[in-house]
């Protein structure tokens, strides 16, 4: 099978997270793990970046909202893994795609 070539445009995904998301055709659970993995991994960056300004007594409500972010973000992807029906996936797929949008806008 040859190799796609850029001029053949994008392999499909449609609906909230077109153009953002893991590469090729996806449903909905696929996304909301990239999502979340893509997000926690964020998370988890702000959070190494923010300790020392804390450690050196800046205000720790940043840090806090990211921690707290984060594990809600952990608990989700962990029931995903449990297994959720179709509706759960795409609501979670569309919220921390959002959320992950929001983030590159920050």
């Amino acid at each position: 099978m040859p190799d796609p070539r850029p001029e053949d445009g994008p392999a499909e995904n449609t609906g909230p997270s077109a153009g953002f998301g893991p590469p090729g055709p996806a449903d909905d659970w696929d996304r909301a793990v990239w999502a979340i993995n893509a997000l926690v991994a964020r998370y988890s960056s702000g959070i190494r970046d923010l300790r020392p300004a804390v450690r050196e007594g800046a205000d720790p409500a940043e840090l806090d909202t990211m921690v707290n972010a984060r594990q809600r973000a952990m608990a989700d992807l962990h029931r995903l893994r449990a297994g959720v029906d179709a509706g759960e996936a795409a609501r979670l797929a569309a919220h921390y795609t959002a959320a992950l949008e929001l983030t590159d806008r920050g």
